[in-house]
């Protein structure tokens, strides 16, 4: 495999940082949350709040961190980049509606604890993930045709 074809394999320069940020503000929601008194409560309150917006709950708090923690590691490689958005869209459009079902018929017993903000959240990170992983691979596919047509030529 020459260079090229490896160059053209590896996703868009731009991508990585949009990741590394998506990554360093999940953390930061993650560990926000984690610093919330509040945060063994289960069912739909309202009294841990990070940032006074977002709801916190043990599992919450893990998702959160997590994703920023994969993030920051995607943002390594440029493939990598790549593959988180295409997990963050799956990954939050499962959450989103998971929420809307949650939020809607609110029961006392939901051990997420989400609520619209975030699920506002998580639909727009969802919509981005998307965004960015097709803009990500269409990037990767036009370098490949034009390295094809240099070869050819």
């Amino acid at each position: 495999m020459t260079s090229a074809e490896t160059r053209s394999r590896t996703g868009p320069a731009w991508l990585r940082p949009v990741v590394a940020v998506l990554g360093l503000l999940y953390l930061a929601l993650g560990i926000a949350g984690w610093l919330t008194p509040e945060t063994a409560t289960v069912g739909h309150v309202t009294a841990g709040q990070v940032v006074g917006l977002f709801s916190a709950s043990v599992l919450l708090n893990l998702v959160h961190t997590a994703v920023g923690v994969l993030g920051l590691l995607a943002a390594t490689r440029g493939a990598g980049a790549i593959i988180y958005c295409w997990v963050l869209f799956v990954g939050f459009a499962g959450m989103t509606a998971y929420g809307v079902l949650a939020t809607a018929f609110s029961t006392p017993e939901d051990p997420i604890n989400v609520n619209w903000a975030d699920n506002v959240l998580h639909g727009l990170t969802a919509i981005a993930g998307l965004v960015l992983g097709i803009a990500g691979a269409r990037s990767i596919s036009a370098r490949e045709r034009r390295a094809a047509g240099e070869d050819a030529a």
